[in-house]
C-alpha cells in the first residue's frame, strides 16, 4: 500500500507541473539561502581568524603573567624565561616558534611623526610563524639589522618611502632611546591591528630597550592541527615554568568572541524570515490544491481510502517536494561553497572597506557538514510543518459533501 500511495502521490505532483514546481523552487532558494548564508559568514569570520594568525599573532602565544594588563617590555619574558620556554616547546608539534619583542615607540620621518607600537623579530625564525613577505607590495623583507618595515598605511601618512631614512624613539627598562633605520619594504596590512607596527630585527630593539629577553613567544601550528588541543598540550608542558601564561586566539583578540556570537544573533531574523517564506509557499501551495481536488479526494474517500491514508498522501506529497527541492537547492548551494572555499572570493573592489575592518582582500568560504542539518531543519522541516492543515483538511473531508461542492 505504500508504495501505491507513492506512485499516486507522485502522479499527483505532476498532474501541476507550474504549480509542484513552484514548491520545488521555494524550498530549493531557501535551503540553497541557508546554506550559503551559513558558509559565507563562517567563511569571513574563518578567513579574518586565519590573516591575523599567518600575517600576525601566529596560532597562540606564550607571555609573562600579567603583561597583558601592563604590556610594557619590563613585564616580558627574561631571557632565562624565553629559552625555557621554546625548549620546553619543542616537545610540541609545531610549524614554527619564534621570539618577539613589542615596545611603546614614536616614529619620526621628515614629514611628519606618529606613535607606533616597534615589533623586533628574529629574522631567522620568524618567516616559520607569519607569512608577511607574502604581503610586502613595495622593496623586500629585512635582510639585517638597521632595517624596518612599514605598513602602507603608515608610510602614506608620514608620507615614508622605501630606502629613505625614519628615526624610532622607542620605551625601554631605563627610559627612552632613539635609533635610526633605512626603510627595506612596505607591506600591506592584513587587519587594523598591523597598521600601527613597524618591524625591525630583534637585536636592533633588544638594543634600543635594554631588555635582552622577549615579550612573547609566537608559535604556529601546521595545517590541520587543533588549536584548542595544542593549546591545552603547551599549558601541560609549561606548568612547571612559573611565571608564563598561554594566550590562545580568544585572549589575544578579546572582541572575537563577541563577534561570532553576534554574527550569529544577527542570521536569526533572516532564518526566520527564510522558514516562513518556505512553510507559506508550501502550505499554500498545498492547500490550494487540497481545495482543487475535493471531489477527486471526496471519490478516493467513497471508493474505500481511509481518512489517515488521504491525509498521508497529502503529506507524501509535501515530503516529495520538499525533497526534491532541498536536494537540488542545497546542492547548488553547497557546490558554490565548494567552489569559494578553494578559489575564495575576491573583495578587491572594496579593500578601503575591507582594511579598515580588518578584512582580508581574498575570503574563504566555510563547508561545514552542519550546514546541511541547518537547512534541513530550517527549510525542510518548516515546510512539512506548514503542510500539516492541508493534510488535516483532507482528513476531514465528509465524502457526500466532498463529491457534492467539488
Amino acid at each position: 500500500m505504500n508504495r501505491t500511495l507513492l506512485r499516486i502521490a507522485w502522479r499527483n505532483l505532476w498532474r501541476h507541473k507550474q504549480r509542484t514546481i513552484l514548491m520545488i523552487a521555494t524550498v530549493g532558494v531557501g535551503s540553497l539561502v541557508i546554506l550559503v548564508l551559513f558558509g559565507l559568514s563562517d567563511g569571513v569570520i574563518g578567513s579574518m581568524t586565519a590573516a591575523q594568525i599567518q600575517w600576525n599573532q601566529g596560532s597562540f602565544q606564550v607571555r609573562a603573567t600579567g603583561y597583558a594588563e601592563d604590556p610594557i617590555v619590563e613585564r616580558g619574558l627574561s631571557a632565562v624565561q624565553a629559552a625555557a620556554v621554546v625548549d620546553r616547546l619543542a616537545g610540541l608539534r609545531t610549524a614554527g616558534i619564534t621570539e618577539r619583542l613589542e615596545t611603546a615607540a614614536m616614529l619620526r620621518s621628515a614629514y611628519g611623526t606618529g606613535g607606533v607600537s616597534l615589533r623586533g623579530i628574529d629574522l631567522t625564525t620568524e618567516p616559520s610563524v607569519t607569512r608577511l613577505d607574502e604581503v610586502i607590495v613595495d622593496g623586500g623583507y629585512l635582510g639585517g639589522r638597521g632595517q624596518i618595515l612599514l605598513s602602507t598605511t603608515l608610510a602614506a601618512e608620514l608620507d615614508v618611502r622605501v630606502g629613505e631614512r625614519v628615526v624610532v624613539l622607542g620605551a625601554g627598562a631605563e627610559g627612552t632611546d632613539s635609533s635610526a633605520f633605512r626603510v627595506s619594504g612596505l607591506f600591506r596590512p592584513g587587519s587594523i591591528d598591523l597598521e600601527q607596527v613597524v618591524i625591525a630585527a630583534i637585536d636592533d630593539v633588544r638594543a634600543m630597550t635594554g631588555c635582552s629577553g622577549a615579550t612573547s613567544i609566537a608559535v604556529a601550528l601546521p595545517p590541520g592541527a587543533s588549536a584548542r588541543r595544542a593549546v591545552a598540550e603547551a599549558k601541560r608542558l609549561l606548568a612547571s615554568e612559573t611565571g608564563v601564561e598561554v594566550a590562545d586566539y580568544f585572549d589575544l583578540n578579546p572582541m572575537a568572541r563577541l563577534m561570532i556570537a553576534g554574527s550569529t544573533l544577527k542570521m536569526i531574523p533572516f532564518v526566520l524570515m527564510i522558514s516562513l517564506m518556505a512553510g507559506f509557499g508550501v502550505a499554500n501551495t498545498a492547500f490550494y490544491s487540497v481545495l482543487e481536488r475535493t471531489r477527486e479526494l471526496g471519490v478516493m474517500k467513497a471508493l474505500g481510502l481511509s481518512r489517515k491514508l488521504l491525509a498521508r498522501m497529502v503529506l507524501l506529497e509535501s515530503t516529495l517536494v520538499a525533497t526534491i527541492g532541498f536536494v537540488a537547492g542545497g546542492g547548488i548551494g553547497y557546490g558554490g561553497l565548494l567552489y569559494l572555499s578553494r578559489h575564495g572570493w575576491d573583495l578587491s573592489f572594496m579593500a578601503a572597506i575591507g582594511e579598515a575592518v580588518g578584512l582580508p582582500r581574498v575570503i574563504y568560504a566555510s563547508t561545514s557538514g552542519w550546514y546541511w542539518g541547518a537547512a534541513l531543519s530550517v527549510v525542510v522541516v518548516t515546510a512539512l510543518v506548514a503542510a500539516w492543515y492541508p493534510a488535516r483538511r483532507a482528513n476531514r473531508l465528509e465524502p457526500v459533501t466532498a463529491i457534492r461542492e467539488g
